[in-house]
């Protein structure tokens, strides 16, 4: 009798360490699961997709998808969001990427597009976009921009010329009349008065802001009142003087 009890003993414990040892090896296979969720979705967001549209969300995917990146059921452990940050800002038309996963397995990706704030046409075409950087001229960028011709150098373009368009931007009168630039030399700058068809002779950018808001009140206080004369030119080159010719 003594003999079966242990028996009995013997295998009862036997089935309890069994019963412990798949225990732990659920209970570690559900750790690995909880801490190595999978990703379960890539999402792009284009943050300001409303107000340019200059790349579209398939084609950063297909990016991804040549690099490798695109990484749906993969371990979230072997997803890098800074390697698909800085790949995605290869792209001409981004300036900022931002990566990172969410509870669900999710992996979410907001880009933000480039904008450009002057076309240059010399030697050389591209945009300047409101980080002062190159940016390629392509099909999509559509936006109505200040366009500069003729024999401008990046300095000049990076420099006077850069801030002179901002200052037209910012100008309320003069952002909605003048459009276009032609740069004779680096000392010689005439802009477009599309308005009224004047050929705006600035002669230096140095002091050009200056001269415009002299023609400005010219406009406001004199042809405004008697009418525009039909001028081909305004010459502002010298200060204190405007000078028409027909």
């Amino acid at each position: 009798m003594v003999k079966v009890i242990r028996k009995r003993t013997i295998v009862d414990a036997l089935i309890v360490a069994a019963m412990v040892a798949l225990v732990i090896v659920c209970g570690v296979e559900g750790l690995r699961r909880t801490a190595d969720p999978v990703c379960t979705k890539i999402t792009i967001i284009i943050k300001d997709s409303t107000e340019r549209q200059y790349v579209s969300v398939g084609e950063l995917k297909q990016q991804l998808h040549q690099a490798g990146l695109w990484q749906i059921g993969e371990p979230l452990s072997k997803i890098h969001c800074h390697e698909i940050e800085q790949h995605l800002l290869t792209h001409p038309m981004l300036r900022r990427a931002e990566c990172y996963e969410r509870a669900n397995g999710e992996v979410r990706i907001i880009v933000k597009q480039r904008q450009p704030v002057v076309l240059i046409k010399g030697d050389e075409v591209y945009y300047l976009d409101t980080e002062r950087k190159v940016m390629p001229v392509r099909a999509s960028v559509n936006t109505p921009v200040v366009v500069v011709s003729g024999r401008i150098g990046k300095q000049q373009a990076e420099g006077e010329m850069y801030d002179f368009v901002l200052w037209l931007q910012d100008n309320r009168y003069w952002r909605e009349k003048i459009h276009t630039i032609r740069v004779i030399n680096p000392k010689m700058i005439e802009a477009v008065d599309d308005e009224h068809k004047y050929t705006i002779i600035l002669g230096s950018l140095n002091g050009a802001e200056k001269r415009l808001k002299a023609l400005q009140k010219l406009y406001e206080e004199g042809f405004e009142k008697i009418g525009y004369p039909e001028y081909k030119q305004i010459d502002l080159q010298f200060n204190g003087q405007i000078v028409g010719r027909k």
